[in-house]
């Protein structure tokens, strides 16, 4: 499958859910988690010449060519990030309702992770996006 068609399948899924908003405006209608996560992971995959990480990795979606690990995330509508696990580098991108994309971090895992909070109760690291634009800018 096309890198154009796939693009169209989550245009078609964000135009969906907005029908749904209209439809019935008391829901949110924001879950898309893995869907969205997976489409991240592929693009990524596809547009930084990364490896997909065998099934089953810890902390990590891919892989670099000189062997660093990544961990890779797709934000759509939220402020904020979340991850569990450690990577030697963090993409973070930005999916908008066409399918496009823009990158908001890519860079030191460990950078990221010193600005994070931490939930013990989701046993995960949370950071805003308005906080890893900044990171980004300060180490371009």
């Amino acid at each position: 499958m096309s890198k154009e068609a796939i693009k169209h399948v989550m245009a078609t899924i964000f135009s969906a859910q907005n029908a749904l908003r209209e439809l019935a405006p008391e829901f949110k209608w924001a879950g898309m988690g893995n869907v969205l996560g997976d489409y991240g992971e592929y693009i990524c995959i596809k547009e930084y010449n990364l490896k997909k990480a065998p099934p089953g990795s810890d902390g990590y979606d891919a892989v670099t060519e000189t062997g660093k690990t990544v961990q890779i995330k797709a934000n759509h509508s939220s402020g904020t990030i979340g991850f569990r696990g450690v990577a030697d580098l963090l993409l973070v991108i930005h999916v908008d309702t066409k399918g496009e994309y823009e990158e908001i971090y890519f860079g030191n895992f460990s950078q990221v992770l010193n600005q994070t909070s931490f939930s013990a109760r989701d046993n995960k690291h949370t950071i805003t996006i308005t906080k890893l634009k900044k990171i980004k800018s300060q180490n371009p």
